[in-house]
């Protein structure tokens, strides 16, 4: 299945009210919780949504490779199998850039093993790509610091814990706030371009079914 085509906005419009929720004084968090709890149950969800936006099949196909890398002997072959994944969804029918919104976690998963595998050039790239797509990507945040440190690149490594998501200490509130508005709008705006592909995506699929039909109906009128 190729990356093309109507996609269900519903994932990223979930994704709107958790990021909104990781404010801590978000009124649809649970009072009874702490805001680290609060916290956690958001992070939680939004894994579950990265994972799992292409469906459970698919995402029973990420967690099978992850589940290899236990064993370093095959890591180029997970390596491998996370590239067919990005490459199987993260590409438009006829066009050869990635799209990584289409589906994020095979990249980020990649970004993880190629830091494990040494090969720190390459992890950061794609963690770059991944902020790209989505800034608010908590996971490869955190991610690129760790690589930016090993590469020993303190600007790099100052940048991203800049845009990462500020801690909930009273010291940090107005950042955090700040961060989650910056990122919700991000969301928002990626929710509007998804939204007018889908329209053009529909326009197509209906003059494609009415050709059809005029088609059928011509080639109906020969005996």
């Amino acid at each position: 299945m190729m990356g093309g085509g109507i996609r269900d906005k519903s994932f990223l419009e979930r994704e709107i009210e958790l990021i909104s929720r990781l404010d801590p004084h978000h009124p649809d968090n649970n009072a009874e919780y702490s805001d680290l709890q609060n916290q956690e149950i958001v992070v939680s969800e939004l894994w579950t949504i990265w994972y799992g936006e292409r469906g459970p099949l698919n995402e029973q196909r990420l967690r099978n490779i992850e589940e290899t890398l236990g064993d370093p002997s095959q890591w180029e072959n997970a390596e491998q199998q996370y590239l067919d994944l990005i490459n199987e969804h993260c590409k438009s029918d006829g066009e050869s850039k990635l799209n990584l919104s289409l589906w994020v976690e095979p990249a980020n998963r990649l970004a993880t093993l190629l830091y494990l595998m040494g090969k720190l050039k390459e992890s950061k790239a794609w963690c770059e790509a991944i902020l790209e797509a989505k800034p608010w990507h908590i996971g490869a945040l955190s991610g690129i610091v760790m690589v930016c440190v090993q590469l020993k690149d303190e600007e790099g490594a100052k940048k991203y814990i800049e845009m990462g998501l500020p801690n909930l200490s009273a010291e940090m509130k107005n950042a955090r706030k700040a961060w989650v508005e910056r990122n919700v709008k991000n969301a928002k705006e990626q929710l509007i371009q998804l939204q007018s592909s889908n329209e053009i995506y529909e326009k197509i699929g209906k003059a494609f079914s009415t050709e059809i039909v005029s088609t059928d109906d011509s080639n109906s009128s020969w005996q």
